[in-house]
């Protein structure tokens, strides 16, 4: 087991910044960003995260002097993909992951149940269980480096300009969006029960994403099957026709499930560093429970991973109602290297919505 995991004391060794725009200065944007961030991903001194309530991924880029990320522009999903939803329909975007020159971006592929009418409320209303088209989003788009650790985003990167040729690809969604992964998935034995079940009940939704060359892995928040937690791997190819889809396994199989024993715990993230895979979880329902950081061997990922061969990084601090950890991602500032933690339903201490200002905790590696 990696040692460099081990993450010193218990508080964070520094927060950092994320300056955002105002909504108002963004496409495809009408809410503050910084009270539901869900997912993060780094690629130099670029940091990507993403809004669960919008189809577009947000990009700042650190300023060492004011140790602050800043600079925010965003990226609608719909400038480089037909969404079958728009691009303002809501992707709940939950995954990212930097990999061979691509930003991955994957939705929740979940479904929702709805609240009581709040004016009105019945027990009947609670029925009500709704699907987003663009929950069923997994995707790619290029990283246009423009150097100093800057990279952007776009829809396709001419050769002209240096280099291979890439350009962004999807699953193929269909005009409800679940063509793609629940289709795939929907039979599977173990997981056809939950597939339609809304997400926080222990039905079927990805919250978690890490990608290795042409490997894709989707972290499951539910279902959690007894202790264990379940993590989908898939080899994505693109088509002939510019699709991405899944490449067969040596068995014929078109995707691979791993079993992690997290002692009930659900993924809420996944982030690969060096050999290891880092596993941010937490409890699937909505409700307040312990959350933690694992670590495995990515060596180890194959089938049933006991909980002999799990690492545990850190345990998070938990609030009431406050600092629920979505997203984690390394990065290096002066010299070290650092384990960053973001949040949804962030506590009033790192986040104001006058100042669209939001704190990330990092903590650093022994």
């Amino acid at each position: 087991m990696s040692k460099q995991f081990v993450l010193k004391a218990d508080a964070p060794a520094q927060q950092f910044a994320l300056k955002f725009a105002a909504p108002k200065e963004l496409p495809y944007v009408d809410k503050p960003l910084g009270s539901n961030i869900s997912a993060l991903a780094i690629a130099g001194r670029t940091l990507f995260c993403a809004a669960d309530e919008t189809s577009t991924v947000e990009r700042l880029v650190y300023d060492p002097a004011k140790k602050e990320f800043q600079s925010h522009a965003n990226f609608p999903l719909g400038n480089a993909f037909a969404l079958p939803g728009g691009p303002t329909g809501e992707m709940d975007v939950e995954g990212l992951a930097v990999s061979g020159g691509f930003l991955w971006i994957t939705g929740s592929h979940s479904l929702k149940r709805d609240s009581p009418d709040e004016i009105d409320p019945k027990v009947a209303d609670l029925d009500d269980i709704d699907w987003d088209p663009n929950r069923g989003f997994l995707g790619c788009v290029p990283l246009d480096d423009h150097g100093d650790g800057l990279y952007e985003p776009v829809a396709a990167i001419d050769p002209v300009r240096g280099g291979d040729a890439r350009k962004a690809a999807m699953m193929k969604m269909g005009r409800n969006g679940q063509e793609n992964v629940r289709r795939l998935l929907g039979s599977d034995p173990l997981l056809k029960p939950f597939m339609n079940v809304p997400c926080k009940e222990n039905g079927f939704d990805i919250e978690g994403l890490a990608v290795i060359g042409n490997r894709v892995l989707l972290g499951l928040r539910g279902p959690v099957v007894g202790t264990y937690a379940m993590i989908v791997e898939m080899q994505l190819k693109v088509s002939k026709k510019g699709w991405l889809k899944p490449a067969k396994f040596a068995d014929g199989a078109p995707y691979r499930l791993h079993a992690v024993d997290l002692a009930g715990l659900g993924i809420r993230d996944l982030l690969v560093v060096g050999d290891d895979l880092l596993i941010l979880a937490g409890p699937t329902q909505d409700i307040e429970g312990i959350q933690r950081v694992f670590s495995v061997p990515l060596g180890d990922l194959s089938g049933v991973i006991p909980r002999t061969a799990i690492q545990v990084v850190r345990t998070l601090e938990l609030l009431d109602g406050h600092d629920h950890a979505e997203g984690i991602a390394v990065f290096e500032a002066d010299g070290k290297k650092l384990l960053l933690v973001s949040h949804d339903s962030p506590a009033p201490a790192r986040y104001s919505e006058a100042r669209n200002r939001l704190l990330l905790d990092a903590f650093a590696f022994k």
